[in-house]
């Protein structure tokens, strides 16, 4: 039977070359595995403590009584156990003392036989050392990346807080914005990620005071990360040295609590809205915009300054589509950004790329688009418009001309000393006149013939786009959508008519 004692001396021994190192017979590992817990050669448990989560002991004086320190000059580790993982420290009283994953390990006075684990839990600092903890306790006091102390409620002041660390004793945090089983702070990219980055590991193993129920995982854009209680879990990049707790303080002190047993669950996240905005597939159009319930929506040819140019009567025929709030499906390829409002009061109404957005009031049911086309200046709203069809008056006095503008309502222009299929505008003429070229398909009011586009090289290896072989262009002075303020230049510049 092992006593207090002999532990004891065991603990302040020198370990001479003549003399046998404790914790074993001498004919095996003096460190080894039992049931998964680390035991001497002996087979007596080997504990760590939670106030050592600097890799310091703290267990001085008496404490060493009930206690005592493990030392091995030399590491015989048994199987699944890397001598790697083992080290050696100097005490405060001079004594040496080995480490496990820079655990200072002990032995437990009360554990009178091999096998026995009567530390195991007590006072909620002491544990069994083993191999494969996923989470670990920490004692210590909390200080702040600002170099203040703090307690557990993150007000300054000085008090030993417990908390969770991993195996290697690098403190875990959560953030006060998350909400159940959701990390709020990640962004899509990662940017973010290198000032606190997403905890995970797989639970194996932990203290006996700690839940394994209470642990889980989430999907961060692709990667996992492991949840206590809901709460995502997180490291602090500025957290240098294992049990440091800097982050407590970041950007004030609460943002970014550490974690424990007595942390409560995460609060639950507001139920997602249902979309307002959706896209439908047509099987002649496309990809149409409709609202929440599928019903079509349009766009008006007359409205290409950005403003509704229906009124009166015309709203009969053509209600106004307005939702207070842009709210997209998960699955939408929809930029809410592209969505925008004009007009105010009664007459207040949704834009998308700057189209006031409108419903066929003869469209009966979800799904139909009987306004396609009508007067060749109604059309479905489509999120990939190429060109769109303006209908206003550019010569004054001359009444509304049909004529082609890109998907933001911007006026394109024929160049009449062009050729078909060569532009004639070069150099400094490209300046004020920028040609017209998107990287992607054709994609047209049903008014309009695809095969009347097309794209040609220029001479400056610039691709441009064409209608019937005329090159097409932007004027620069055109400060603003349904501008036509290049209509007539030189008597040489005309908007783009169908």
């Amino acid at each position: 039977m092992m006593t207090a004692l002999m532990l004891f001396q065991f603990s302040g021994c020198d370990n001479d070359d003549e003399d046998p190192d404790p914790g074993g017979n001498g004919d095996g590992p003096n460190v080894q595995l039992d049931d998964g817990i680390l035991v001497d050669g002996d087979g007596f448990t080997l504990y760590f403590f939670t106030r050592d989560v600097s890799g310091e002991s703290a267990c001085e004086g008496s404490c060493l009584s009930t206690w005592p320190a493990f030392h091995v000059s030399s590491i015989d580790a048994g199987t699944g156990l890397d001598e790697a993982d083992f080290g050696t420290i100097t005490r405060g009283d001079g004594d040496m003392q080995t480490t496990y994953k820079g655990w200072p390990l002990y032995y437990y006075a009360s554990d009178n036989a091999a096998g026995q684990t009567n530390g195991e839990g007590v006072g909620n600092v002491w544990f069994v050392g083993k191999p494969d903890y996923s989470i670990m306790l920490a004692n210590a006091q909390l200080v702040g990346n600002d170099g203040v102390n703090y307690t557990g409620d993150y007000e300054p002041g000085d008090g030993e807080t417990q908390y969770f660390v991993d195996s290697f004793g690098r403190t875990l945090y959560a953030f006060i914005n998350d909400t159940q089983d959701q990390n709020n702070y990640t962004e899509e990219d990662f940017s973010n990620n290198a000032t606190w980055p997403i905890f995970h590991t797989d639970i194996s193993s932990l203290p006996s005071t700690i839940n394994a129920d209470d642990f889980g995982t989430i999907d961060v854009f692709g990667e996992s990360q492991l949840t206590y209680k809901g709460w995502p879990l997180y490291y602090f990049i500025g957290d240098e040295n294992r049990g440091e707790n800097k982050g407590v303080s970041v950007p004030t002190p609460g943002v970014w609590p550490v974690v424990n047993t007595s942390t409560d669950p995460a609060p639950e996240g507001e139920e997602p809205s249902e979309p307002t905005i959706g896209v439908a597939e047509n099987e002649t159009l496309g990809n149409i915009l409709t609202d929440a319930e599928g019903m079509t929506l349009y766009f008006f040819s007359n409205d290409p300054n950005g403003e509704s140019n229906c009124s009166g009567t015309c709203l009969d025929n053509w209600p106004r589509f307005y939702v207070e709030e842009i709210v997209l499906s998960e699955e939408s390829s929809l930029d809410a950004g592209d969505f925008g409002i004009t007009g105010e009061g009664e007459n207040i109404q949704t834009t998308y790329k700057g189209w006031p957005l409108y419903y066929f009031a003869a469209d009966a049911a979800a799904g139909e688009t009987g306004g396609e086309g009508i007067g060749e200046i109604w059309y479905v709203a489509k999120p990939d418009y190429t060109v769109m069809i303006a209908n206003q008056e550019v010569n004054e006095g001359e009444g509304a001309v049909k004529y082609f503008v890109d998907a933001e309502g911007n006026t394109l222009y024929i160049f009449t000393n062009d050729t078909e299929d060569v532009s004639n505008c070069t150099g400094s003429c490209v300046d004020n006149w920028p040609v017209f070229y998107l990287d992607s398909e054709v994609n047209l009011p049903s008014t309009i013939s695809t095969e009347d586009f097309s794209s040609i090289t220029r001479s400056d290896d610039d691709m441009q786009f064409t209608y019937q072989g005329q090159p097409l262009y932007y004027y620069a002075a055109d400060g603003a959508r349904g501008l036509t303020t290049g209509e007539g230049v030189g008597n040489v510049w005309f908007v783009a008519e169908p």
